[in-house]
C-alpha cells in the first residue's frame, strides 16, 4: 500500500527502499523532483508503531491489578466492541483484496478505493486497531491496556497518517486530493 510495486521484483528486497516502510531517520515523503519514486519513510508497520504502547500496557497489566469493572461487565462491553473492530479490520482488508490491490503496508498502491469501509473513513484499518485494543482493554479489565490505546492513537494520528498523506497526495495527486476532501480521516 506504501511503496511502487515494481520495486518488489528487486534481488534485495527486504532492503528495497520502496517495497518496505523504510527504517531511516527520515519520516516524510520523498519530494524533490528528481524523478524518483515518493517513499514513505517510518521505521516499522503502522499496526506495530500503534502496536507497541499497547503492548507495554498489557506488560503493566499482568503486573498490576488495575480492575476497574466486574469481570461479566467488562467482557459484555468489552467484547462487542472487540469484534466491532475485528469486523471492521477484515472488511478493510477485504475491499482492498476485492479492488486488487495489498493490504500490506510496504505495498504499493496505483488507486483510491472509495467503496466499503472507506466511504466514510480514510483510514478504516487504523480505526479498526483502536477498535479491537480498546474492546481487548475494557474485556480483560486492563487500565495500562487502555492507556495505551489513546498513545497508540497519538502516532498513527500525529505521525503515521499525516505521512501517508503527503505521500499520497504525492503519488495520486488530485485523485487523492478529491477523496479527500470528500471522506474524513477517521469517522
Amino acid at each position: 500500500m506504501i511503496a511502487s510495486r515494481a520495486a518488489l521484483d528487486g534481488p534485495d528486497r527486504k532492503l528495497n527502499l520502496h517495497a518496505r516502510l523504510v527504517r531511516s531517520d527520515r519520516h516524510t515523503v520523498n519530494s524533490d523532483n528528481s524523478g524518483k519514486t515518493p517513499e514513505l519513510n517510518l521505521p516499522t508497520y503502522p499496526f506495530v508503531l500503534f502496536g507497541i504502547p499497547v503492548v507495554i500496557g498489557l506488560i503493566f497489566h499482568f503486573f498490576w491489578d488495575s480492575s476497574f469493572l466486574p469481570t461479566g461487565v467488562a467482557i459484555a462491553i468489552g467484547a462487542p466492541i472487540f469484534a466491532a473492530g475485528v469486523l471492521l479490520g477484515l472488511w478493510s482488508v477485504w475491499t482492498m483484496v476485492s479492488q486488487g490491490e495489498h493490504p500490506e503496508p510496504g505495498r504499493g498502491t496505483n488507486q483510491i478505493i472509495a467503496n466499503g469501509p472507506f466511504r466514510f473513513s480514510r483510514n478504516p484499518s487504523y480505526v479498526a486497531l483502536v477498535l479491537t485494543a480498546t474492546g481487548f482493554g475494557i474485556a480483560i479489565n486492563s487500565i495500562p491496556v487502555l492507556i495505551g490505546v489513546p498513545v497508540g492513537f497519538a502516532v498513527l494520528a500525529l505521525w503515521v497518517v499525516p505521512a501517508e498523506e503527503r505521500y499520497l497526495s504525492a503519488v495520486l495527486k488530485d485523485n487523492y486530493e478529491s477523496y479527500r476532501s470528500r471522506v474524513r480521516r477517521w469517522l
